[in-house]
């Protein structure tokens, strides 16, 4: 690498130097406290340092990633930040820049590109959250692990438990594959401008061995299961099969038919979607 990445600039003094303002279309909220951008990258280097960052905008998480002597894919949809980013970090021979939807990024085909599996990180925005996180998903087998910046209200419902409000598929399904543990929370006076709502990071960890894979029995039972999350399971089951085959999938499973789906835990509904398959 040339170059010494040294301190990041602050995101105020860098907008003011490109005469940008920052852009509600794109979730623009710049982490700005010191000691949580170094929490992020230290978290992020203890699962690799092969690091693919999500959204990077002004690049604070990204000076910090190089200081770590980390290779890094900073993938960016923002052409304003993608032109900062390129004068800012021109002579870091240790990133690579891509003007991209980070919902579109092939985890796999880069892991495979580079010889070496890869860790997620970056401050994930709200409306393309879920998104990501089901690429995420997807791409177990090619990550050491991830650590996201998400809404708080997100984290709440990643590590919620059967039978709460915040419990639903986005738990399930993440959770089938990746412990989720939280790194720490941080308040809107974290960021600038200060969004009004608290967001929090958390590292998510592959199973060695996934309670349930992602399947499309597991999508079926799991989103019946919580499109209709106050009926029971044995009425919800019925709207993508039928009748009897959810009577079939739910006495394989040996689940009460009784029950409402938001009380499953994430083996329950893996032993339902089994059931479910066979049951066909």
């Amino acid at each position: 690498m040339t170059g010494d990445p040294g301190a990041p600039p602050d995101a105020r003094d860098l907008l003011r130097k490109y005469d940008l303002l920052p852009k509600r279309s794109f979730s623009q909220n710049f982490l700005i406290q010191p000691g949580a951008i170094a929490q992020i990258a230290d978290a992020t280097v203890a699962l690799g340092r092969q690091v693919v960052e999500l959204g990077p905008g002004l690049g604070a998480l990204t000076y910090a990633l190089l200081a770590r002597d980390c290779d890094v894919l900073a993938v960016e949809l923002d052409r304003d930040m993608v032109r900062v980013l390129q004068q800012e970090f021109a002579e870091q021979e240790r990133l690579e820049l891509r003007h991209a939807d980070a919902a579109d990024v092939d985890f796999g085909a880069y892991s495979r590109a580079c010889g070496s599996k890869l860790v997620i990180t970056g401050n994930l925005p709200y409306q393309a959250t879920g998104a990501i996180l089901r690429r995420v998903v997807a791409h177990r087998a090619a990550l050491t692990g991830a650590v996201l910046m998400v809404q708080r209200e997100v984290r709440d419902r990643l590590v919620a438990e059967p039978a709460t409000k915040q419990y639903g598929a986005l738990t399930v399904f993440t959770r089938a594959g990746f412990e989720v543990e939280t790194v720490c929370r941080l308040r809107p006076g974290s960021f600038y401008p200060a969004p009004k709502v608290e967001s929090a990071v958390v590292r998510l960890l592959p199973r060695e061995a996934p309670l349930a894979e992602e399947t499309e029995s597991l999508q079926t039972v799991v989103r019946a299961a919580f499109q209709m999350r106050r009926k029971t399971l044995r009425n919800a089951l019925r709207a993508p099969g039928d009748a009897e085959r959810a009577d079939r999938a739910l006495s394989l499973a040996g689940i009460d038919p009784g029950r409402r789906g938001e009380t499953l835990s994430v083996e329950e509904f893996a032993t339902l979607a089994q059931g479910w398959e066979v049951s066909a």
